[in-house]
């Protein structure tokens, strides 16, 4: 092919938290695809912005509360993307207690794909302008969306391909009722018997995929693991934000912070382990980290919350703390996969302390560069986290540069890259290679 194979990955988020989307959309265009994402904004405006060679188009796919919609009487003020995730988030719960409602009263309504038919009305005009190769759901959210557009553009005279890639299992999704969570299931059967390529996160995820989707091929492994390329020293120093020198016993525990994440047990272990300190790297006002830290007040000079750095920083940052935590509870979803994080502390050298959900239990039990506890056990956790600190290099020797190497972005953007050319019978030549760095969106006047 003389010009380069397109693809139009198409995700209901703003996409700027969206690491697997953007690692996707970044090295395909550096691999010489031409790229478009069709993301959600947050503004409820359209706008754009690029990813290396890949460009970003957030359109109105979700139905979002901005300040129009709040009364006079209500003072707040609302900038940028964070109040308006805040603000999305709010009319979740409104529409979760209202299915809620609905269901107890046994009021009979016809359950659809939330968002299909504006979604693909908005999607459209960037699909027929770009005439993509390959479209590629990111999420089950997506692929009935996805799948719509394949067959429009199909019904025109285009060969395109559909590609899922599945990040959750859906029935362990819990916040879905269960006749919204048989429609997905019911369209991801469909679209899966229809898709050219399947991505899963692990092997474990596979199992269930397998009988979940009534496929007879398993899925292509492509691990949401961290970049490496691009990595750079982080201008802040994480002990030196926290006030604490080299000598003090540092857990750290970095990304979205909520009930089932379990951080609320190695906090309770801080009382049995003195002279330790534990520090988040997340938002400050996320709802959570504030009833951790207002329920804390006695462990105020060692339990500490730091805002989060840019990705390209993150390993940096991350290296100088003692434990890398990942306390998560017993979710089916948290079962089955290797999450961001595992990556993430692996290559700044971190021994991790992971509980005993059953994939990452069993990869720190391999790979012996941890130790695993009883989630939800706080004596359990100390006695683990005492052996770490009591012998942290012995855990650190399992990061030779074959495991960091295998545990690489770089090493799945090979699987990623060769599945997109081998579907399409493609062979584009790489472009120039642009560094991992978002650009400022641009809101396009219409």
């Amino acid at each position: 092919m003389n010009q380069s194979p397109k693809t139009l990955h198409i995700v209901l988020n703003a996409v700027t938290e969206d690491s697997r989307v953007l690692k996707c959309a970044w090295s395909l265009g550096n691999a010489g695809w031409e790229v478009v994402v069709a993301g959600s904004s947050p503004s409820g405006e359209i706008d754009q912005f690029t990813i290396g060679h890949a460009r970003v188009v957030r359109l109105p796919l979700k139905v979002v509360i901005t300040s129009k919609q709040i009364p006079s009487s209500v003072k707040i003020v609302i900038k940028g993307e964070i109040a308006a995730r805040l603000l999305a988030g709010l009319l979740r719960r409104v529409r979760k207690y209202r299915r809620k409602f609905k269901e107890r009263v046994k009021v009979k309504s016809e359950v659809v794909v939330p968002n299909l038919q504006r979604a693909v009305k908005a999607i459209t005009p960037v699909a027929l302008e770009l005439k993509p190769d390959v479209v590629h759901a990111h999420d089950y959210t997506a692929l009935p969306i996805a799948g719509a557009i394949v067959e429009m553009l199909r019904m025109k005279g285009f060969k395109t391909k559909l590609i899922y890639d599945a990040h959750e299992y859906v029935p362990g999704v819990a916040h879905l009722t269960k006749p919204l969570a048989a429609l997905y299931a019911k369209n991801e059967r469909k679209y899966a018997k229809r898709s050219a390529g399947i991505f899963s996160v692990s092997e474990p995820m596979n199992d269930l995929l397998i009988e979940h989707l009534q496929i007879s091929t398993r899925p292509i492994i492509v691990a949401n693991d961290p970049l490496v390329d691009g990595q750079e020293l982080s201008t802040r120093n994480l002990r030196d934000d926290i006030g604490i020198d080299s000598n003090a016993p540092l857990m750290v525990y970095s990304g979205a912070v909520a009930p089932q994440r379990g951080v609320q047990t190695a906090l309770a272990a801080l009382h049995q382990l003195p002279g330790v300190h534990l520090v988040l790297i997340a938002n400050p006002k996320n709802a959570t980290v504030r009833d951790l830290v207002a329920g804390a007040p006695d462990l105020a000079d060692r339990f500490h919350v730091v805002p989060y750095v840019p990705n390209s920083e993150l390993v940096s940052y991350l290296s100088t703390a003692n434990i890398g935590l990942i306390p998560i509870l017993h979710r089916p979803n948290h079962e089955i996969s290797l999450i961001t994080k595992f990556g993430e502390y692996m290559q700044a050298r971190l021994p991790i302390l992971v509980s005993d959900v059953k994939t990452m239990a069993e990869e720190v039990n391999r790979l012996k560069n941890g130790e695993v506890f009883i989630a939800e056990d706080v004596d359990d956790f100390v006695r683990a986290a005492n052996l770490i600190l009591t012998e942290p290099e012995k855990y650190r020797e399992a990061y030779t540069a074959e495991v960091l190497a295998e545990r690489s972005w770089e090493r799945q953007a090979e699987v990623l890259v060769s599945v997109y050319n081998e579907i399409t019978n493609s062979a584009p030549i790489a472009k120039e290679h642009l560094p991992f760095f978002i650009s400022e969106p641009q809101e396009i006047r219409s």
